[in-house]
């Protein structure tokens, strides 16, 4: 009985946890959703024919310092929002984004950790990562829309309906192109068509860029200026392990004095990057070779890590994509004992409690932490994988049967 009344009450608890965050940012319209307010600006700029590729015309107007880095097309979204006041715009945008996430978790139980889903995974969403929802919503962005198309891409994987897998991460690629990435699950898939459905997807993302260019190419060359430009932005608000690469470097030039080249931390970063795609690569190659009902699940997830880890400019609110990856395995883990860890996490401290080099090297930490997290979730999907020869990583609702 006590169980019955005490997962419901939990559950609206972290419910009215989750309006009172909705409701204080639809109260702060200056402060959030800068995001928004750039990318709603510049397709009123679009809209009266003006150049919103352009800082000097952007930033004025949108009050920020933030480019508009979309491709042309995408304008066109944008200038929906301009058909109302900024006010209204602001909050049907927030609405909408606060209905996509809950269809999401939804979805996310009924086809992915369906018996492993419990009261736990809300708690799990609102917190883990930095909490990355509550980032994303300040933030305004695209990302949960994109995530929304992912999955329901990921779902169509699974059961094998590649042509509507294709659709879904072309159209998740249609603001940020980097979601592109994930075709290479076709490439990892059983179907005797997957490289034809790979070069014809590959063919209509290059179709989506090409024409654009050659319709608006001015505004094309804007968009992939922007883009290049943002991928040296700095700051704890890109979690990456390129950014991670590079901030080391800067504290090991402060601690000695010396000038790091520049070409040092990127070539760190490609053979970390060509490591954990390698390693990723093995431990899929050991998955293939074992009839688990969830390997194609388990192979999303493996793509998702990679795709974490590598990825330049992995922000923080991204790691949203990652979430039913680590809740997963933390409720099917069977080989790995997590004192480790918990040891790890209990000695972890304020950088003003430290000394001087120690606070230095702290500060990285807690900038970083969502990335640490996210190695150590996939570092235990490769030991799980590795370390269990007949049934790795197994759902609960496998181990039943």
């Amino acid at each position: 009985m006590v169980r019955k009344i005490a997962g419901p009450f939990f559950t609206v608890v972290l419910l009215a946890y989750f309006l009172t965050l909705v409701l204080h940012i639809s109260g702060n319209l200056n402060s959030y959703q800068w995001d928004f307010r750039t990318h709603r600006q510049a397709g009123q700029i679009y809209a009266s024919g003006a150049n919103p590729y352009d800082a000097d015309i952007l930033f004025p107007r949108a009050h920020t310092r933030f480019l508009y880095t979309y491709p042309p097309v995408t304008l066109f979204f944008y200038r929906l929002f301009s058909l109302t006041d900024y006010k209204s715009a602001f909050h049907i945008f927030l609405f909408v984004k606060c209905a996509l996430f809950i269809g999401l978790v939804y979805f996310w139980k009924r086809e992915f950790l369906k018996k492993d889903a419990d009261s736990l995974f809300y708690l799990f969403c609102l917190l883990a990562f930095n909490s990355t929802v509550f980032l994303d919503l300040i933030a305004g962005n695209i990302n949960l829309a994109e995530q929304v198309l992912l999955w329901l891409a990921f779902g169509f994987y699974i059961k094998a309906r590649l042509k509507l897998f294709c659709a879904f991460v072309l159209a998740a690629a249609s603001f940020k192109m980097t979601p592109a990435f994930f075709l290479v699950l076709l490439l990892l898939s059983d179907d005797c068509q997957k490289y034809k459905y790979f070069l014809g997807a590959c063919g209509v993302f290059l179709a989506y860029l090409g024409i654009q260019y050659l319709i608006v190419p001015d505004l094309f060359t804007g968009f992939i200026k922007n883009a290049l430009t943002v991928v040296g932005e700095s700051g704890g608000v890109v979690p990456s392990t390129y950014k991670l690469i590079g901030d080391l470097a800067g504290t090991v030039a402060k601690i000695s004095g010396t000038t790091v080249p520049r070409i040092v931390p990127f070539a760190i970063a490609a053979m970390l990057a060509a490591g954990i795609l390698y390693l990723t690569y093995r431990a899929w190659v050991q998955l293939k070779h074992r009839p688990l009902p969830d390997r194609q699940m388990l192979t999303v997830f493996l793509v998702c890590l990679a795709y974490a880890l590598i990825h330049p400019r992995f922000k923080d609110y991204m790691y949203l994509l990652l979430l039913v990856p680590a809740y997963y395995i933390i409720k099917n883990i069977r080989h790995t004992k997590a004192a480790p860890f918990l040891f790890v996490l209990f000695i972890l401290s304020g950088p003003r409690l430290l000394l001087p080099v120690a606070a230095s090297v702290m500060s990285l930490v807690w900038a970083y932490y969502p990335l640490i997290v996210a190695y150590c979730v996939w570092g235990l999907y490769l030991y799980e994988i590795a370390a269990s020869r007949e049934h790795p990583v197994e759902s609960k609702a496998s181990r039943r049967k």
